[in-house]
């Protein structure tokens, strides 16, 4: 029976010095992330609420939570709510930035509430438990619930402790959030706020005083000594001659996406050329476009959507006519450029539609605006010979939440939703999760590959903020990947911390599956990182990495003889679906015990009352 401690209630200064302490994980989170990104300051920043939580009552611990949330998420996702739009809608994108965030903070709230009830049983073991309710609640903006938005997970913030989070290869983002847990939980351990003057004192029970802290250090050293080893072995394993890549920042601003600008398109199309002739004049050997700046869309074999018969005549055997050098189909006229001028394999972003045999739901409209995300690599020949589709996608921005409840009749969250699509680019968008994982094949010319092509895997844009989208894409392919492009579009978030955060989670996705990976964005961050989740170059113009238009040439720091991590082939999500299990578990258990003390305090009434009558 996990019996509960007597709480003795506080007022006025010692209440309001709880609140205090508690409030100071708040600032310590805010710095966790950039754009503040204080190094280290992840593995403490839920200590000061760890100390204070046992002294609050139920209730409190949900405000206190809550309020502990709301700043991390509002100050540091900030740049959510400036998303660029059409103008006149900035309310509608300041809106549902507010509402996300402040649902996010809603989950501290809760979790809060049961880190309270595990620190406050008289029993000491549930205090093990503390850092699987946390992930769990974490773990959930995984799935569509009011916040299906995976950002800020407090394991990134370690990113930068880039010798402990070697360990992510082992169990992933998910273990580097236990990690930040329990060594703040280990650390907040040995403190009580005893009486009812709330005096901050050492616990009197050797296994909090001693015991815990001693665990939360042992585990820090142990990953740090774990990571030295893995960064040298990354090192000597590094092979120094990975296939040059040309990544090309066209700087589109976002503005004229949404509105479409007939002249400024063009334009941009041949800046995009320019810097993939000069690629390719530096022999690069793969030249990668950002996500959908290939404009106008196309079908996943180079066609033109919606009436692929039209273009069919200029492509025998997939190879382009030398005609569609004068057409304004981009599509058309890139695959004759690389063709009869560029020679050079190619990986471009661009909007695809849906192939018949993928059309798999009867309710949906496929002929009205719904699409595929998708990254489409080109041959020398200028034939398209494989592609990706983007399988994770953005709320709102891409794909309407909820969506198959709706069909069955529940309209507001669609209403909502599309208002907030048609504010952020002028139309409900209706991408498609993609239905494969694909490993792409390149030519290679190093020796060592004896003729084999290179293998890669792309991911597209917010992918990176998913674990399970990489593990998905290196658990099972025909072959290891040797290096990962990442495509991104992050136009609408101009300058600011979102560019930065992107990057981190791109670090961990590298350690998590020891491979490198190469970066090509619209706006910045361009960049290169290796196995290690060291970020090795960046592209910069006139000392700016964001907001610059221009090209990187970049060698993946690709391993000899690369292999899937433990995390990738037998840890995966199993961490996270024990923490869900548990905080379910947990939620279980305090709601019934709360079922049951009013039970008893009703027969108690009751009797008092029978007690009274006879008297």
């Amino acid at each position: 029976m996990l019996k509960a401690r007597e709480i003795e209630p506080l007022k006025s200064w010692p209440r309001l010095k709880v609140w205090l302490i508690g409030m100071l994980s708040a600032v310590l989170l805010t710095l966790s992330q950039p754009p503040f990104n204080v190094p280290l300051v992840g593995l403490i920043a839920l200590l000061p609420l760890f100390v204070a939580l046992p002294r609050m009552s139920a209730g409190g611990a949900w405000l206190l939570g809550f309020a502990v949330g709301i700043p991390y998420y509002w100050i540091d996702q900030w740049w959510l709510g400036q998303m660029v739009t059409e103008p006149g809608n900035e309310w509608i994108i300041f809106s549902m930035f507010a509402f996300v965030a402040t649902a996010q903070a809603c989950f501290y709230g809760f979790a809060a509430q049961q880190v309270r009830w595990l620190l406050t049983r008289t029993a000491v073991w549930p205090m093990w438990l503390v850092p699987l309710v946390w992930l769990g609640f974490e773990f959930a903006h995984e799935f569509n619930t009011p916040a299906p938005y995976p950002w800020l997970p407090l394991g990134v913030s370690l990113a930068d402790f880039t010798v402990f989070a070697q360990t992510a290869d082992i169990w992933g983002q998910y273990g580097l959030t236990l990690s930040c847990v329990f060594v703040a939980l280990g650390l907040s351990a040995p403190l009580m706020l005893d009486g009812d003057k709330a005096k901050l004192r050492l616990h009197p029970e050797k296994l909090q005083r001693i015991v815990f802290p001693v665990a939360a250090v042992v585990l820090v050293l142990a990953g740090v000594v774990y990571g030295t080893i893995r960064i040298r072995q990354m090192d000597a394993r590094e092979t120094g001659d990975g296939p040059l890549i040309g990544c090309v920042q066209g700087n589109l601003a976002q503005e004229v996406k949404v509105s479409a600008e007939t002249d400024r398109l063009p334009r941009s199309y041949l800046e995009h050329l320019h810097w993939t002739e000069q690629a390719v004049e530096q022999d690069a050997e793969l030249v990668c476009w950002a996500e959908t700046m290939l404009f106008g869309g196309t079908t996943r074999e180079g066609m033109m959507r919606g009436v692929p018969g039209v273009a069919e005549p200029y492509f025998k055997d997939g190879v382009p006519s030398e005609e569609l050098l004068k057409s304004g189909w981009y599509t058309g006229n890139l695959r004759a450029r690389v063709k009869y001028q560029l020679k050079t394999p190619m990986l471009v972003g661009a909007i695809t539609e849906i192939p018949p045999e993928e059309r798999i739901h009867a309710w949906k409209n496929y002929e009205k605006g719904r699409a595929y995300n998708t990254a489409l690599q080109m041959d020398e020949q200028g034939r398209i010979v494989n592609s990706y589709d983007k399988r994770y996608l953005v709320p709102g921005g891409e794909y309407i939440p909820l969506e198959d409840i709706e069909i069955a009749g529940w309209a507001p969250v669609r209403e909502i939703v599309e208002g907030y699509s048609q504010g952020l680019q002028g139309y409900t968008s209706r991408v498609e999760p993609g239905l494969r994982t694909t490993t792409f094949r390149l030519p290679s010319q190093p020796e060592r590959l004896k003729q084999r092509p290179w293998a890669y895997t792309v991911s597209i844009c917010y992918e990176y903020a998913w674990p399970g989208c990489y593990i998905e894409l290196h658990e099972k392919p025909e072959r290891y990947p040797d290096f990962h492009i990442n495509i991104s579009n992050e136009g609408w978030f101009k300058e600011s911390a979102e560019l930065d955060q992107a990057v981190a989670f791109c670090r961990i996705r590298c350690i998590e599956s020891r491979v490198p990976m190469v970066r090509a964005t619209n706006t910045g961050i361009t960049c290169s990182i290796d196995a290690a989740g060291r970020v090795r170059q960046v592209l910069v113009v006139d000392g700016k990495d964001r907001e610059v238009a221009g090209l990187m040439l970049a060698r993946p720091d690709v391993l000899e003889d690369p292999q899937a991590t433990m995390f990738v082939l037998l840890v995966n999500r199993s961490l996270a679906w024990l923490s869900l299990a548990v905080m379910l578990l947990v939620a279980v258990k305090m709601l019934v015990g709360r079922v049951q003390a009013r039970v008893r305090r009703k027969r108690v009434q009751q009797a008092q009352a029978g007690t009274g009558t006879r008297a």
